[in-house]
């Protein structure tokens, strides 16, 4: 049971582990700031803290970052799938950077005493290489938290301060970076780089959100405006009940949908759900890894969080409406220059056309116009007539070709 003490306006939060081989204690503290002033409001978020930083101790899921240097970092990012993952040449051009860049600025520095000070120039030419990769596993592991003993007083945060990121479970390309020559700052010395290959992840959260949207056609503002409560994973369905659309100074609203047909609720296959758990589970890891920067909800109201988050300095509020139709054109073309053969490659389409593949792909298979008109949110469907008559007209030849074959092919 954890031990919560007020200091000021932080809470100090202490775990008893029990005690090691020599009889010593076992004792992890941190520091939080409750986001609500009212005194009952505060309560409930520290004792909810509280209870995720206990489970995460007991789960093995956290690192301090007062003891570990950047260089114990470099080998647990070794021990690290995103390290197994890489090819041998990619391993060698990690090793070779780190060496040469970070280890002698920051190599022995406590990962609690590295600022984005120490960091940025160094970031910045590592990732022009594509030798980013120790920093982003830094910022998922857990052993960048604002979670630290003195609850992140000294620059704990650095590593997402860095990019304003957070890339959970990534989906990783290979992408070629082709041979070129670079110039050190310091000393002018120029070196040549040869061809490589490098990670480059598609976050989670984009993974999940651009299978939802294809499994479900729904429209974008309504996917952005989704909650966890709106979720029902024992029934594999989703309500869809309120939109997101943009305020004319650029900001975000909550309003009623489209139309009253619009406010329905829809039945997605159970994968869909499997991926909306996991990510569940990892937004809830993310508000704990940030602590008093989540502007969410935590404990008991956890499910009144959006599903699609931003995650900068606003890290847990809604994420910003036009976000996921870049970040979409973003990873086609990043998959299209992971891969050399032509027929490969995919188009370079909409976001808003996934809604449009999930029709013509329900009409492929002759489902009823009106089931579709009802996932869509249409009106009448006489709507979904109107938008896709011309995929209707493919299936009335498949129709005739097959009537063809039964009374005249026979």
């Amino acid at each position: 049971m954890a031990s919560i003490k007020k200091r000021g306006n932080n809470y100090q939060i202490t775990i008893s582990l029990g005690r090691d081989q020599k009889g010593k204690q076992i004792i992890k503290t941190t520091t939080f700031k409750p986001t609500s002033s009212a005194p009952s409001k505060a309560e409930k978020e520290v004792q909810a803290f509280a209870v995720e930083f206990e489970n995460k101790i007991k789960e093995g899921k956290y690192i301090e970052g007062d003891r570990l240097t950047f260089c114990d970092v470099i080998q647990y990012w070794k021990c690290d799938q995103t390290y197994k993952d890489l090819t041998i040449r990619a391993r060698e051009d990690y090793e070779y950077n780190l060496e040469r860049r970070a280890v002698p600025v920051i190599g022995n520095l406590v990962i609690g005493k590295i600022s984005p000070v120490h960091l940025q120039a160094i970031y910045n030419e590592m990732e022009e290489d594509g030798m980013s990769s120790v920093f982003t596993f830094t910022k998922y592991s857990g052993m960048d938290p604002e979670l630290g003993s003195d609850g992140g007083n000294s620059n704990y945060g650095w590593a997402a301060g860095i990019d304003n990121g957070f890339y959970p479970t990534p989906r990783t390309y290979m992408v070629v970076r082709k041979g070129h020559t670079r110039v050190l700052r310091k000393t002018g010395e120029k070196y040549t780089v040869p061809d490589y290959e490098y990670p480059i992840t598609l976050p989670y959260q984009f993974q999940v959100f651009y299978m939802i949207a294809l499994n479900s056609g729904f429209r974008r503002g309504e996917m952005i405006a989704l909650t966890w409560k709106d979720i029902d994973f024992e029934k594999y369905e989703i309500d869809i009940n309120k939109a997101a659309s943009k305020t004319r100074s650029g900001g975000i609203i909550i309003k009623k949908p489209k139309t009253k047909a619009s406010i329905r609720r829809i039945t997605l296959p159970p994968e869909c759900f499997d991926r909306l758990r996991e990510w569940k589970n990892q937004q809830r890891e993310l508000s704990l890894s940030v602590g008093s920067k989540w502007t969410g909800y935590r404990g008991k109201e956890f499910d009144k969080n959006y599903i699609f988050i931003r995650t900068d300095d606003s890290i847990g509020s809604i994420m910003y409406i036009d976000t996921p139709s870049k970040k979409f054109v973003d990873f086609l073309k990043l998959y299209n220059s992971s891969v050399s053969d032509p027929e490969e490659k995919l188009p370079i389409i909409r976001l808003h056309d996934l809604r449009h593949t999930h029709a013509t792909m329900l009409i492929g298979r002759n489902v009823n116009i009106e089931t579709i008109a009802e996932r869509l949110g249409h009106a009448n469907p006489s709507v979904t007539l109107d938008i896709y008559g011309h995929a209707l007209k493919s299936m009335d030849k498949v129709a005739a070709d097959v009537l063809r074959n039964i009374l005249f092919c026979s």
